[in-house]
């Protein structure tokens, strides 16, 4: 399991397998979403690797993973409230649960 803190947000993330990955969210207001998506998996290089997976409510994530600077790299696209699709990109920390 890994554990990867956003701002305002915070993910709990286990590779299943080398193409399912089990997800769970926590938000600054403690709202939670988990899901279990396909995903797919590339290594870039010895310590970085690029995941990524397509949600239930649509949403995509794709992600660079570093392992030696325990950083993530992601980019969301998503609907908004209003319908409308929209992306984001966030960086942060990723650390291997033990």
């Amino acid at each position: 399991m890994a554990t990867l803190s956003y701002p305002g947000l915070t993910a709990n993330v286990k590779y299943l397998n080398d193409s399912t990955i089990y997800w769970k969210t926590t938000d600054e207001k403690d709202s939670v979403a988990e899901g279990t998506n396909r995903m797919v998996m590339k290594k870039i290089d010895g310590t970085k690797f690029f995941v990524s997976w397509i949600e239930k409510d649509g949403t995509t994530v794709s992600q660079i993973i570093d392992l030696e600077k325990k950083t993530v790299e992601a980019f969301l696209t998503f609907d908004d409230a209003k319908g409308k699709r929209i992306a984001q990109t966030l960086e942060r920390t990723f650390e291997v649960d033990k």
